[in-house]
C-alpha cells in the first residue's frame, strides 16, 4: 500500500487537513525505516480492535493532545515503547516488563497481544485475567470475544468485573535483591570455619559480569544456606565492566568463602561456564546465575533428584524461568507475593517433597549437570553459541538423545530476577542461539509447545498455590457457588467479614464453565493462578489434597447453579474424606423447581411445587439442567440435602416453601447478616406533583422487568402523571429508553447509591419481582432510604415489609402480574396516603451474628 492509497483511506475517514499534515509527518519517519508497509497493517489493526481510544489517549497526555499528529499513530510508533496505555485498561508498561520477549522484538505492546498474546494466554494488565474473565462469563465465551474488547465495549459499562473476585487488582513488584554489609561478610567467613567439610562432590558455579546488588545478593543466599552437602562457590568474574564489584570479589576470595576466576578478557557466558566446569573433573556442578537467591537447603534437595539413574540436568522452580516458572508458568512472575520467597520455597519444599516431573530441557538460571553426562555428552558447544542463548537447551537434547532425563524439581524454589544481562549483546545472541538450536532440533519448538500445553507440572504449582491459602489463615471456609454475582456475593462477601473476626479465612469455588466438574478457587487477594480449573470429580483425590493444603475446615455450600449437577454427590463425599462439616443456604429455590425460581410460561410465579404442573411445565419451558421429572429432581436434591449438616433458609417463608418439598428435612431460619445503618432519600410526594417511582439495581425477567416495560407502555398511552426511574439497569433498556416515561441511571458504586437516590426525587419504590424472594436486599435498601414499597403478596420481599410495619407497604394485588393496568392504578392509588407510608427516619438495627452463632455450633467447639 503506497502513502497516497492510505491517505485516501484516511481522507474517507474525514481527517482534517492540520491533522494530515502531522500524520504525513510521521509516516514519512517511517518510511524512512523501510516499515511502511508493517506500520500500515498494525494501524489497520489497532484501529478496527477498538482498543485504542483516541479521546482517552489525548486526555492522558497532554503532549500528544497540543500536537497536530494522529495519537494512533503515535502510539504505535513510539507510544507503546514509551509504556503509555492506548486505552484506560490495556497497561503497555506492565505488559513489556512482565513478557520480555516482547520488550526485546521492539513490537508494539498492543500489536503483539492483538497478533498472539491473548492467542498465546497473556494478560494485557495487572488483576486483568482474560481466562478468568471467560470463565466467570461464559456468554463472553460463547460469542467467542477476546476479553479485553468486550470489556471495553460492553463488560464496563455493564457493571461486569475483568478480574478474579477478590484478586488484587493492582499490581506491586517484589523488593529488589539488596548487596549485604561488609560485616556480613566477616560473620561468613567466621561460620564456615566451624562448618564440618567432607569431600566436595559438587561446585556451585556462579558466572558474573555485572550487577553489584544481585551478585553479592546471590552469592551471601549461597554462603548462607544451611544444607549438608559439602561444595564449592565457583566464580568466574568475565572481564566485569564494574571495578567495585571486581574488587570485591577479589575481597570474598582472600576470606577464604568462594574460589574466583578472573578472565583477562570477556568471554562470554558459555565460555565462562566451561572454563569452570572444567576445574574439577570428578565433581558434578550447579550452574547459578548471578541474579538469583536461594533458600535453605536448597542444594541438598536439588542434589537429591539427581542421584536418580540417568537423571542429566536438574532445574527448580522460578519466577522468571520459562517453563519453570512460577506462579505462571512459562513467563517473567516479577510481583509481589503476600509471602517471602524463603517462605515460599518451605511451602515447595514441603507440599512437593521428593516430586519431580520431566522436561524437554532445563533452564540455565540454576541448573544442576551431572559430571557422568559432561564426560559423556560433553560441555557447552562454544563454537555454535559463543555468547550464550541456547547452549543449556543444546546440551538438554543432546542429553535426552543419548537416554538422560531433564528434570523440573517440584521441591526447590529459587528467585531469579532476571536483571542482569551478561553482556551487552544479549538480544543479538538469543535470537542467534535460536536460530542454531532450531536448525539443529527441527521438534524442538514443538516439544515445548507440547509441554506447555500437557503442563504435566501443572500439579506441583497447584500445591503451592494451596498451602500458601493457609499460609494466610490455618483455618478456611470454602464457599461454593456460582458466577452470576448479585445477592449470593454480597451474601458470601458478608459472612467471610463475620468469619475474619475469628481467624478464619473465605476461600471461593466457583465452576470454571456452564455445567462442569472443574472450578476456580480463590482466596481475598491472593494471586492463584494455578487453583483456575482444578479438577472437582468424579475422583476426588486432587479436590481433597488441594483443600486440605488450603485449610479448608468447613465446607458451606450457596448454589449449585453453572455447575455439573454430580456435585451434589461428590461435595457430601469431599466433606465426609475431609471429615469437616457441611452446609447449606437456600438462595432460591433451584432445590425445587429446576428453573430456579418457580417461574412458569407467563413469566411469573407458578404458585408452587406440584408433581403434574412441574412435568408439563419443564417439558413445555425447558430448564438451564435438561431436567424432565420432578421427582427425579427432587430425589437428586434430597439425597444431598440429607447429608448436609445444616439447611439455611434467609426467611420464614423461603423455609416453608422448602419444607413443602421436604417435610422430612429441618430447614432453619438464617436472616441475612445487614450493618446497623439509617438513610434519608426519598422524597414526599406533593399534590399536583408526578408520581416518581423507584426500581433499583438490576431488574431482569424474574425481577419484574416484563411487567415495568408494560406498565410503562400504558402510562405513555394512558398519559398518566406517572414516570419510572430504574437506578441501576434492565435485561430491556432498549425499549425502554423510547419511553419518555422511563429513566436509566445506569449501574452504580454502591457507595454512590445514596447521593444517587437523593438526586433523584423518588417518591416510592417498586419491587416487581414475579417470584418469591428468599431475602432480598433491594428491600433492604429502599426501607433505610426512608421509601414507602410496593410488592405482591409473596416472599421475603412481602414478609419482611409485614414485619417492618404494614404503613411502610403498598401490597400490589396479584392480578398485576398479568394485568400492567391493575399495577400502575394501584401505584397512582397510593398517592393519598404516601406521606403517611413515608418513613425518612427508618433505621434498621445491625443483625449481627459470630462465627459460632451463625453456625450453630456451641462455645467449646
Amino acid at each position: 500500500m503506497s502513502l497516497l492509497d492510505f491517505s485516501a483511506i484516511r481522507a474517507s475517514w474525514s481527517l482534517n487537513l492540520r491533522l494530515l499534515k502531522g500524520h504525513l509527518q510521521i509516516w514519512l519517519e517511517a518510511l524512512a525505516r523501510g516499515d511502511r508497509v508493517s506500520i500500515v497493517r498494525d494501524y489497520l489493526l489497532l484501529y478496527r480492535s477498538g482498543l485504542f481510544d483516541e479521546r482517552w489517549y489525548r486526555g492522558q497526555y497532554p503532549d500528544v493532545a497540543g500536537r497536530y499528529v494522529d495519537p494512533l499513530l503515535h502510539y504505535l510508533l513510539s507510544g507503546g515503547q514509551e509504556g503509555r496505555k492506548p486505552d484506560p485498561v490495556f497497561d503497555s508498561r506492565w505488559y513489556l516488563s512482565r513478557n520480555r520477549d516482547v520488550a526485546a522484538s521492539g513490537m508494539n505492546p498492543l500489536v503483539h497481544y492483538l497478533r498472539h498474546g491473548a492467542a498465546e494466554g497473556r494478560d494485557p494488565a495487572p488483576g486483568f485475567s482474560a481466562r478468568d474473565y471467560l470463565a466467570h462469563y461464559p456468554d463472553v465465551a460463547a460469542a467467542g470475544m477476546e476479553p479485553l474488547q468486550h470489556y471495553l465495549r460492553f463488560g464496563r459499562e455493564e457493571g461486569r468485573r475483568f478480574g478474579t473476585p477478590g484478586k488484587a487488582g493492582k499490581w506491586r513488584p517484589a523488593a529488589k535483591p539488596r548487596a549485604p554489609g561488609d560485616d556480613a561478610w566477616t560473620e561468613l567467613a567466621q561460620s564456615r570455619k566451624n562448618r564440618p567439610q567432607g569431600a566436595i562432590s559438587v561446585d556451585v558455579i556462579v558466572p558474573a559480569y555485572r550487577g553489584w546488588h544481585d551478585t553479592l545478593a546471590c552469592l551471601h543466599s549461597v554462603l548462607s544456606s544451611t544444607g549438608k552437602t559439602p561444595h564449592e562457590i565457583v566464580v568466574v568474574d568475565d572481564a566485569s565492566p564494574e571495578p567495585r564489584l571486581t574488587r570485591k570479589l577479589r575481597e570474598l576470595r582472600d576470606l577464604g568463602l568462594i574460589t574466583l576466576l578472573e578472565n583477562e578478557t570477556n568471554l562470554g557466558f558459555v565460555r565462562s561456564c566451561n572454563r569452570a566446569m572444567n576445574l574439577h573433573p570428578s565433581r558434578d556442578v550447579v550452574l547459578l546465575n548471578s541474579d538469583t537467591v536461594v533458600y535453605g537447603d536448597w542444594l541438598d534437595r536439588l542434589l537429591a533428584h539427581g542421584k536418580a539413574p540417568r537423571v542429566g540436568t536438574v532445574t527448580p522452580f522460578s519466577t522468571n524461568a520459562t517453563i519453570c516458572s512460577y506462579p505462571v508458568s512459562n513467563g517473567d512472575n516479577p510481583e509481589r507475593l503476600e509471602l517471602g520467597y524463603a517462605a515460599l520455597d518451605r511451602i515447595f519444599a514441603s507440599v512437593n517433597r521428593g516430586q519431580s516431573v520431566e522436561i524437554p530441557t532445563g533452564v540455565g538460571f540454576c541448573m544442576f549437570i551431572a559430571r557422568e553426562l559432561l564426560n559423556e555428552i560433553g560441555m557447552f558447544d562454544e563454537l555454535a553459541f559463543g555468547r550464550g542463548y541456547g547452549e543449556e537447551n543444546d546440551l538438554c537434547q543432546r542429553a535426552a538423545a543419548a537416554g538422560w532425563r531433564n528434570l523440573l524439581a517440584g521441591d526447590v524454589f529459587v528467585r531469579h530476577t532476571g536483571g542482569v544481562s551478561f553482556a551487552d549483546t544479549a538480544l543479538k545472541a538469543r535470537s542467534e542461539g535460536m536460530r542454531v538450536l532450531t536448525g539443529r532440533y527441527p521438534r524442538y519448538t514443538d516439544e515445548i509447545r507440547n509441554f506447555v500445553k500437557r503442563n504435566p507440572a501443572a500439579h506441583l504449582r497447584r500445591r503451592a498455590d494451596a498451602a500458601r491459602v493457609a499460609g494466610r489463615h490455618k483455618r478456611n471456609i470454602l464457599f461454593v457457588s456460582h458466577t452470576w454475582g448479585g445477592g449470593v456475593d454480597r451474601h458470601m462477601r458478608d459472612l467471610a467479614a463475620i468469619c475474619e473476626t475469628a481467624g478464619i479465612g473465605a476461600v471461593y469455588l466457583r465452576p470454571s464453565k456452564p455445567h462442569a466438574l472443574a472450578g476456580d478457587l480463590s482466596a481475598g487477594d491472593l494471586h492463584l493462578p494455578n487453583l483456575l480449573g482444578v479438577r472437582i470429580g468424579p475422583d476426588i483425590d486432587e479436590a481433597v489434597e488441594l483443600l486440605t493444603l488450603a485449610g479448608i475446615t468447613h465446607i458451606h455450600v450457596h448454589s449449585i447453579a453453572g455447575w455439573d449437577l454430580k456435585l451434589l454427590e461428590i461435595l457430601p463425599r469431599i466433606a465426609a474424606r475431609m471429615e469437616v462439616p457441611l452446609d447449606f443456604t437456600f438462595h432460591d429455590y433451584m432445590a425445587v423447581c429446576p428453573r430456579i425460581n418457580m417461574i412458569d410460561h407467563t413469566g411469573v410465579f407458578c404458585g408452587g411445587a406440584e408433581r403434574g404442573k412441574c412435568n408439563a411445565c419443564l417439558r413445555k419451558n425447558g430448564n438451564l439442567f435438561g431436567a424432565n421429572d420432578i421427582d427425579d429432581w427432587h430425589e437428586r436434591f434430597g439425597g444431598f440435602l440429607s447429608k448436609v449438616r445444616l439447611r439455611l433458609a434467609p426467611s420464614g417463608d423461603a423455609a416453608r416453601r422448602i419444607r413443602q418439598t421436604f417435610p422430612a428435612l429441618d430447614v432453619s431460619v438464617r436472616p441475612h447478616p445487614e450493618a446497623a445503618v439509617s438513610g434519608r432519600a426519598a422524597t414526599p410526594w406533593q399534590a399536583g406533583e408526578r408520581l416518581r417511582v423507584l426500581l433499583l439495581g438490576a431488574i431482569l425477567r424474574h425481577k419484574g422487568s416484563e411487567i415495568v416495560v408494560k406498565a410503562a407502555d400504558y402510562v405513555q398511552r394512558k398519559k398518566l402523571p406517572l414516570d419510572f426511574v430504574v437506578v441501576g439497569y434492565t435485561d430491556r433498556d432498549n425499549e425502554l429508553r423510547r419511553n419518555k416515561h422511563v429513566r436509566i441511571t445506569g449501574v452504580y458504586a454502591q457507595a454512590d447509591l445514596p447521593g444517587i437516590l437523593e438526586r433523584e426525587k423518588c417518591h416510592l419504590a417498586l419491587i416487581p419481582s414475579v417470584w418469591p424472594e428468599t431475602y432480598c436486599y433491594t428491600l433492604s435498601e429502599v426501607l433505610l432510604a426512608g421509601f414507602p414499597v410496593a410488592v405482591f403478596p409473596f416472599g421475603a420481599q412481602y414478609e419482611r415489609l409485614v414485619e417492618a410495619g404494614f404503613q411502610h407497604a403498598v401490597y400490589l394485588p396479584r392480578e398485576g402480574l398479568h394485568d400492567p393496568a391493575v399495577v400502575v392504578d394501584c401505584l397512582l392509588g397510593s398517592r393519598s396516603d404516601l406521606a403517611a407510608k413515608a418513613n425518612p427516619e427508618f433505621a434498621q438495627s445491625a443483625r449481627t451474628y459470630t462465627y459460632r452463632t451463625y453456625y450453630g455450633y456451641r462455645d467449646d467447639f
